[in-house]
């Protein structure tokens, strides 16, 4: 199954709306008042306080908007990672109302042991397994415990390997806190890419805001640089994003970028 990620949702003008409430601080007018006026609360203005406000690590200002992902074909290794981000909103795909499905496509299979095979004792029977036939072992198991315990149950045999749907609602400030540690190579190599994939989407719509990383990433150079490469890449085809109806899909292409697997970045153009 193809992994998918989709920036299905956003707070429109996002930069602006934090950078007002920035100002307001400082300012005897209210934060929309300062929103509203065009003529003097340019975009120069409004990357200004932001860039200011990311420089300071004033990052409360960023916490006014919203974006919301949907991350499709993504294992539960991955999910168990991602919910422990206790700032952001998480809807998963249920184990006990959704069965798996399809033959080779339920499963997310790491690189590292795709054509590992082991030699398991199972009574006087010696089997010499893939890792593709100890899966095909959990469904077929699977499948008859659906006929005889409640579903429920009959879902403890899945592995984490199993692949799920869930949707993420978050703030800048927490998906900053989210790409700094999980686009950072100590990360396991599936919520990376995944991660980096919503970075990408991130910067489409708010470029200074996910313009850099926090700790530990911005420690890595080797992670700065690829940073630099993925806002050369993104930058490259956002004015064809621009260009795009409201209400059109965009798919942000990421080819160069050159994941570990192949992760699809979708946006809804609002």
């Amino acid at each position: 199954m193809d992994t998918k990620v989709c920036l299905m949702s956003y707070t429109p003008k996002i930069e602006r709306l934090c950078a007002a409430a920035m100002r307001s601080c400082y300012s005897s007018k209210a934060a929309h008042e300062l929103y509203l006026d065009q003529e003097n609360f340019t975009q120069f203005m409004v990357e200004k306080l932001i860039n200011k406000a990311v420089e300071l690590g004033h990052y409360s200002v960023l916490e006014h908007g919203v974006l919301t992902f949907s991350l499709q074909g993504v294992s539960r290794v991955l999910t168990h990672q991602l919910v422990r981000h206790r700032m952001a909103s998480f809807s998963q795909q249920s184990q006990r109302h959704v069965n798996i499905e399809g033959e080779g496509k339920w499963y997310i299979t790491p690189p590292s042991i795709k054509d590992f095979r082991a030699k398991i004792k199972l009574g006087d029977s010696k089997l010499n397994l893939s890792y593709d036939d100890f899966m095909r072992i959990s469904a077929e198991y699977y499948k008859i415990l659906l006929d005889k315990v409640n579903k429920e149950d009959a879902r403890f045999l899945l592995p984490n390997a199993t692949v799920t749907n869930i949707t993420l609602t978050a703030n800048p400030r927490e998906l900053r806190h989210i790409y700094s540690l999980r686009c950072d190579p100590s990360a396991q190599w599936e919520i990376r890419d995944v991660c980096w994939t919503m970075l990408a989407l991130s910067y489409l719509i708010a470029p200074n805001i996910f313009s850099t990383f926090d700790a530990p990433a911005k420690n890595s150079k080797a992670t700065l640089l690829k940073l630099e490469k993925l806002k050369n890449i993104v930058d490259e085809q956002r004015n064809d994003f621009e260009k795009l109806d409201s209400g059109k899909v965009f798919e942000l292409n990421l080819e160069k970028f050159e994941l570990e697997h192949i992760v699809k970045a979708l946006i809804v153009k609002l």
